[in-house]
């Protein structure tokens, strides 16, 4: 169990980052949940959550993860509420542009590399300060670093997380502080329906399938938990590929 720590999830509003906050709520993590803006769905989804959660202390911190004066301003806040201590860090927010590299604009360039590359980079320089002997990052990649999916920039900049991670974990070793990636397979979040007009041939070919291969968010939860627990604790700077197993096959 947890033992009353805190973790900070990055873009916890919806899908996965929701599901990490609701898996780690009922093992007794306190949580700082951040998200981008007030308006919109993934606002709503939080102040919901806050509502009915009773069994943890919630803390909403909202920053643009683009933006590194935000994420700044975002730790400045929480000291100054009393938050001095942050023992996990999931990293889980990203944004990116849907469209083939011959076509990518320098604002989509921006978008990509700011909130999947700096941003993240930036979460860790300004919390793992506040960061405990034993502490954990969980970086959340996709597919899309191992294989070609069509227009999908993102996939560049998860390869380069995954990375990260690794060297991270050379750097924070001598502070105890593990660091390792879920590659997650599709998702069964509210994007499902983008992607699947985005790969139309892809879903077809899994949907003929015999074998499952849209995960539950619910399923990379449960890895995030297992790799903030002591009970991972031979694992490290390892991006771990929750696929269901679509790629071993042709």
């Amino acid at each position: 169990m947890s033992n009353g720590q805190t973790v900070l999830i990055t873009g916890a509003g919806r899908g996965i980052g929701m599901a990490i906050a609701e898996k780690l709520a009922e093992q007794g993590y306190h949580l700082i949940l951040n998200y981008r803006k007030d308006q919109g769905k993934s606002a709503a989804n939080l102040q919901r959550f806050v509502s009915a959660e009773t069994r943890v202390k919630v803390t909403l911190a909202k920053a643009d993860i683009a933006e590194p004066r935000d994420i700044s301003e975002m730790v400045k806040k929480l000291r100054q509420q009393g938050i001095e201590r942050i023992d996990h860090l999931v990293l889980n927010a990203a944004a990116a542009p849907f469209k083939p590299f011959i076509e990518m604009t320098r604002n989509d360039w921006k978008l990509l590399l700011n909130t999947n590359l700096i941003g993240n980079t930036t979460c860790v320089q300004e919390i793992v300060p506040l960061m405990t002997n034993g502490g954990t990052i969980c970086v959340i990649s996709s597919l899309g670093s191992q294989r070609v999916l069509p227009k999908y920039p993102l996939g560049i900049a998860k390869s380069a997380l995954e990375n990260l991670v690794r060297y991270l974990e050379v750097e924070l070793y001598q502070r105890n502080i593990r660091v390792n990636a879920i590659c997650a397979g599709v998702v069964n979040t509210d994007m499902a329906p983008f992607l699947r007009d985005q790969w139309p041939e892809l879903f077809q070919r899994y949907e003929n399938s015999p074998r499952r291969w849209v995960l539950e968010a619910e399923e990379v939860a449960n890895i995030a938990a297992f790799l903030l627990s002591d009970q991972s604790s031979a694992i490290r700077g390892s991006t771990l590929v929750a696929d269901l197993g679509m790629t071993l096959e042709p």
